[in-house]
């Protein structure tokens, strides 16, 4: 497996999903997974996620009002909103998940690697301490039985190279910053 991608699924669709949204009464309507919709709160555009994401993070007592839609994820680290409906008729706050999301300015702890629960933290810790600087070599210091479950357990509902990536090049910065 390449340190390119966790999951070797990456980057890959499969050909029978169509991702679903609903009009106000429930119905599925057209995909509109490429369309701009802006978050309900902060006006700022968010990111396709499927269903089966949003169904499997947000708190128990809260999946059946998921549905069956899609939804956006607010990207904003600012906006106390983590997904809305394709309709906006829906939203989630992030005190409605069970996971932080790592971009939100105020999360705690800030996952790097939501399959094997690996944070901000281990990751730079793994490449100062033990000069780790590899994703796939991490995952495996922390994780030796590490699966990828990205489409269930990262907020996003894709893999987490490029956060993973970004915490191990804070780490380096860091790093040489101390020599």
């Amino acid at each position: 497996m390449s340190d390119n991608y966790c999951c070797p699924e990456s980057g890959k669709t499969a050909s029978t999903v169509i991702p679903m949204v609903c009009d106000h009464s429930g119905r599925n309507e057209q995909d509109r997974s490429n369309e701009l919709i802006l978050c309900p709160a902060c006006q700022k555009e968010g990111d396709h996620v499927r269903n089966v994401t949003v169904r499997h993070l947000v708190k128990k007592e809260l999946i059946a009002r998921a549905g069956q839609c899609d939804y956006r994820i607010c990207m904003n680290e600012k906006c106390d909103v983590a997904y809305y409906s394709e309709n906006l008729s829906i939203v989630f706050g992030k005190e409605d998940l069970k996971v932080p999301l790592w971009y939100k300015e105020d999360a705690s702890p800030r996952y790097a690697c939501y399959c094997s629960r690996i944070t901000e933290e281990d990751v730079i810790r793994a490449v100062r301490e033990q000069n780790l600087t590899e994703m796939n070599t991490i995952r495996k210091h922390y994780d030796p039985e590490a699966k990828c479950q990205c489409n269930v357990k990262n907020p996003t509902g894709k893999c987490c190279t490029n956060t993973f990536k970004e915490f191990i090049k804070k780490a380096l910065a860091g790093r040489s910053n101390k020599k």
